[in-house]
Order: C-alpha cells, then sequence, then structure tokens
C-alpha cells in the first residue's frame, strides 16, 4: 500500500504530458508584452437601433443626474473695473430636460452630443461687490435662469497602451437664448435688481456659455479620462457567468447530476479565482450610428494572463446585413484560455466515491439487487467482496474546445486524460488500475433566447488498460468505454450548462439571443436592455462624483419652469 505523498506523487506523474495543451490550438506561443498584435477573442458591433436606444438611457440618465450636482464656485470680474462677483454652493434649482439629446457616431473615430433647448436654473450663495451707478456690496442668494441652452461637442476615441479607451474633445460650442438674474435676500442689492439686471444679464451669458465648455472639455480630456483608466477591465469569472454567458440546458437528465457539476468538476472557487479581460485588443471604430471594438477575451487565474497559444484570426462574416441591436463573436479562444489555466492549476480532476452524491450505491463491489461497478468488472468482486471503490479522473493536457460550421454547427469537446481505480477497504486504498482515455465528443447546438441545449455525440473514445493489478479482458473493457462514455457525455453537457461568458458590461441584459456557430467562432446576434438603475449607480460614483453631492440639499423640491 502506497503512502498519501507516494499516490499524490505517483498521480501526478501519471497526468504529465510533454505537451500541455492540443496542438491544433497553436503550437507558436504568443507573448502578448513582447509588443506583438494580440489577436482579439471578441468583437462587438453596437448597431444604429442600439445608439438610438443608448440615447434614451443617457437622456434618462442626464436628466436624473443632473440636477443632483453641487456646481464649483465661479467668481467673476466685471469689465472696466466694475467690482467681483462671487458665487458659491451653487446647486441646480430648476430643472427641463433638453427638447433634443442626441448622441452619434461617424467615421473614422467620432463621437458627437448634442443638446438643444434644454432651460436649467442656478442658484447659490452671492458674496463681492459692484460699482454700477452706485457702489455696493452683494449678499443673499442669486438665481441665474438659463432658458434655451443649446450644446455641441466632438470628441475623438482611441484606444491607450493599456488597453483603456480614451475619449478627446475636439471642439465645443454653448449658446444660450436668455439669461435672468433674480435675487433673493438681497439687502440694498435687492433694491438695486434692476440696475444689476440690465449691467450684468449679457455678460452672465457670456459667462455660461464659455464655462460650460471650458468645465466640460476639461471634464472629457483629463477626470473623465482618468476614471476610464481606473476602471476595471477585467471581472471574475462568477459574475461574467452570471450576467452574461451563452448558457446549456442538458437534453437528459444526468445520472449524476451534483458529482459533475462544474464547481465539483473545477473546485469551489474557481469561478471567483478566474477573470476574464475585458481591455480592448484594438482602436474602437466609429461608423455610422455604429460602433466595433474588440476584446483581448482571456479568461486566466487572477488575469494575469499567460495563455500560450493566440487566439485565431476573428473577421465578420461577409454581407452581414442584421437589424439586431448588438452583434457579437466569441473566438473558441475565451473557453480553451479557461480550460487551459484550469488544467495548469490541476482542476481538471474529478473524484467520485462512496461520499459523492447519487453514485455511492454503485462504487461497491457487492452489487445486492442494484447495479454496481462490480457487475462491469466481476473480478472486484471475487477479489474484494465488501469493499468501496473509488474512480479518480485527470487530464493529462487541457482540453480543447472547438468551434465548427459543419453539420449546421458543432462545438467538438477532446478530452485526455487516465482514469484510476482505487478499492478502499476501512482506512486502507489500493490502487488498482489506470486506464488511458482519449475522447472527442460533438454537441449540435439548438438555441432558443439565451439559452443552449443539444444533443451529446461521442465521435471517439479510446480506452486503453496502461496497468495494473486487474487483467481485464477487451469485453470488460468495452463495458468500462460505455460507461465511461456516459460520464463524459453528462460532463460535456455540465460544462456547457455552465455557459460560453461573452465579455460585454453587466449592466447589459441580453435578449432574443441567436447564436450561430462558425469556424473557430459563435455568431451572436442580439437586442439588450440596461439596468438604468445599476448604470446610475455606477454613474454617480464614476462619471458624476468629479462634482461635490449634498444629498441635504434635495430636501426641497425643485422648481420648473
Amino acid at each position: 500500500m502506497l503512502s498519501v505523498k507516494e499516490e499524490i506523487r505517483e498521480e501526478s506523474q501519471l497526468i504529465t504530458a510533454a505537451d500541455d495543451f492540443h496542438p491544433i490550438l497553436s503550437a507558436q506561443p504568443l507573448e502578448r508584452n513582447s509588443g506583438n498584435r494580440v489577436e482579439p477573442a471578441v468583437r462587438v458591433r453596437v448597431q444604429p437601433r442600439a445608439i438610438h436606444y443608448l440615447n434614451l438611457v443617457a437622456s434618462n440618465l442626464l436628466a436624473q443626474q443632473l440636477p443632483r450636482l453641487l456646481i464649483p464656485n465661479i467668481e467673476h470680474h466685471l469689465p472696466s473695473d466694475q467690482g467681483i462677483i462671487k458665487l458659491s454652493r451653487i446647486r441646480i434649482s430648476r430643472f427641463k430636460r433638453a427638447e433634443l439629446h442626441d448622441i452619434s457616431t461617424s467615421t473614422p473615430d467620432r463621437i458627437t452630443w448634442l443638446i438643444k433647448n434644454m432651460n436649467i436654473g442656478l442658484i447659490g450663495s452671492l458674496s463681492g461687490n459692484v460699482n454700477i451707478l452706485v457702489p455696493f456690496d452683494l449678499t443673499g442668494e442669486a438665481e441665474v435662469l438659463a432658458e434655451g441652452l443649446s450644446f455641441e461637442l466632438e470628441s475623438a476615441v482611441h484606444r491607450e497602451n493599456n488597453g483603456s479607451a480614451r475619449v478627446t474633445s475636439l471642439t465645443c460650442h454653448t449658446t444660450i437664448r436668455s439669461v435672468n438674474v433674480v435675487n433673493h435676500n438681497g439687502g440694498l442689492f435687492g433694491l438695486a435688481i434692476t440696475v444689476f439686471k440690465q449691467g450684468i444679464s449679457d455678460n452672465v451669458r457670456t459667462l455660461l456659455q464659455g464655462l460650460i465648455c471650458k468645465k466640460i472639455r476639461k471634464y472629457i480630456d483629463e477626470d473623465l479620462n482618468w476614471k476610464l483608466a481606473e476602471v476595471q477591465t477585467k471581472s471574475s469569472l462568477s459574475e461574467a457567468i452570471s450576467t452574461n454567458s451563452i448558457r446549456g440546458l442538458s437534453t437528459s437528465p444526468s445520472s449524476l447530476p451534483e458529482a459533475l457539476s462544474l464547481e465539483k468538476f473545477f473546485g469551489p472557487t474557481f469561478s471567483k479565482d478566474f477573470m476574464i479581460d475585458y481591455t480592448l485588443a484594438e482602436d474602437p471604430v466609429c461608423g455610422e450610428n455604429e460602433v466595433e471594438l474588440s476584446s483581448v477575451g482571456e479568461i486566466s487565474v487572477g488575469g494575469r494572463g499567460g495563455t500560450p497559444f493566440p487566439a485565431p484570426p476573428l473577421s465578420w462574416p461577409k454581407a452581414l446585413n442584421d437589424d439586431s441591436m448588438l452583434l457579437v463573436m466569441v473566438s473558441d479562444f475565451v473557453p480553451n484560455s479557461l480550460l487551459y489555466h484550469a488544467y495548469k492549476q490541476r482542476l481538471i480532476k474529478l473524484h467520485l466515491n462512496k461520499e459523492t452524491p447519487g453514485v455511492a450505491p454503485f462504487l461497491r463491489t457487492n452489487c445486492g439487487d442494484s447495479m454496481c461497478i462490480a457487475d462491469v468488472i466481476p473480478q472486484l468482486s471475487d477479489k474484494y467482496p465488501k469493499a468501496n471503490i473509488e474512480l479518480v479522473f485527470a487530464a493529462t493536457r487541457a482540453p480543447a474546445m472547438l468551434f465548427s460550421q459543419k453539420n449546421q454547427g458543432v462545438i467538438s469537446i477532446n478530452i485526455g486524460g487516465v482514469i484510476i481505480l482505487y478499492v478502499e477497504i476501512g482506512i486502507q486504498r489500493h490502487q488498482e488500475a489506470v486506464f488511458d482515455l482519449e475522447v472527442v465528443a460533438d454537441t449540435t447546438l439548438n438555441v432558443k433566447q439565451s439559452n443552449v441545449s443539444g444533443s451529446v455525440r461521442l465521435t471517439r473514445f479510446d480506452l486503453l488498460n496502461r496497468y495494473g493489478k486487474l487483467e481485464i479482458t477487451n469485453a470488460e473493457l468495452a463495458d468500462i468505454a460505455l460507461l465511461g462514455g456516459q460520464l463524459i457525455e453528462n460532463m460535456v453537457n455540465e460544462m456547457l450548462n455552465s455557459g460560453v461568458p461573452i465579455p460585454i458590461p453587466s449592466v447589459l441584459h441580453l435578449d432574443e439571443v441567436n447564436v450561430q456557430v462558425l469556424s473557430r467562432k459563435l455568431l451572436v446576434r442580439t437586442n439588450f436592455g440596461v439596468d438604468e438603475r445599476k448604470l446610475s449607480k455606477i454613474a454617480e460614483k464614476t462619471i458624476f462624483s468629479t462634482f461635490p453631492f449634498n444629498r441635504s440639499l434635495h430636501l426641497k423640491k425643485r422648481k420648473r419652469f
């Protein structure tokens, strides 16, 4: 009998292979930091219908967030030494949504933001002094009511070296149809408000028109891009799968439902330890209300990368005319990078024993009235009449998952490994047999909404008796192969059941998903919706967090124009 350390060492030797991934994936390593071009594993095309929908979302977001802002203090010197006006603790007092809010894109990288006829009121504490006809100090609160505010900003977007997006403002123009200034509780200045209006309203309008463009351009060129660089570009696999993935549903009930779940197969923490890389692989490309993005899409432990094979070339099919909101191409590099790093972490290992729910009655040498493994290998009951069996499956290289367009779309999974059979008698454990296993399983997909069902067909199942104390006949080996085929079929269904994650933001919810399996890639056509509440919370903490926010200022209901 081997000691525990000796068993672990022997198992490690059994699963060690010269090549740790299938040669079809690539024999040439790709150094992601060498300056070589990284082929994206995911391409996303945002279609015109999506741009129109996102305009509505952005308009709602702006209408919700703008009234919550506190504006930075304003200090303005009047011409000809006529005094200085200071406005502090500024907040939005009145707000009316714009008649037109439009965000559009154009070649090659342009984004245009247009707002027409928005009304807004700003109120703040007034201080300073003026000398218009007579000198006096400014006190109380001043409210500036701007009507007919229109704004147009043109920007360009590109990829930074770290893979984040960068937006650069190019031009900005603001006009305000009219400005009215109202003073509340202003003492002497309140008595002179008529004089104040005549002398400064036009000046305030000019000030605001220049200030809006200056502040927004500064925010985009500095603050927004700093935030984009800080945005998490990698997400845990568990989050990616729970929000957006192509999920599979087994077409037949598994006889080992709990034993072959992915957490049982890969380990309980794998979906939290593994990260999916959302960084841009190429510059964004803009068209007429259309945007294309490419993502690295690599899944690795802690997001550290290091996959030794590249993603296959990923290009859009020719003559692709589609009215869906979103088109997504996902290379089989995405699941293969996961499988490779899971293998390198020794996670592709399955233990079935007397404590495994659903299989305990089968893993014994005295069958009684039910079927057990001794029916397949009678020698076990002869040699060990009252014992329990433990089966250990371990991959000898990373499984390979290949997308193929044959037979209207097939996902092929190649798995190579060993099956080790142990006999447990009391506290003792004996290794009795070792089998080499090579399996190719083809899954034909049937897609409905975001669920994938399919039938698994084993196109290859090679089982060889490597060595052991049992002399197994060819007939017994065939029976074991039949049993192993069922286990592998269930395992493949469980892999599909977990889903193929699509690297898109978690605030998007896919709807009416259509999936087409092509050569080395999936083409996903889908519509989507936005979780506006979640987006608003994210925007408040990121995009709008540059401006201070005081909740106590919102106790009073804002007036309307």
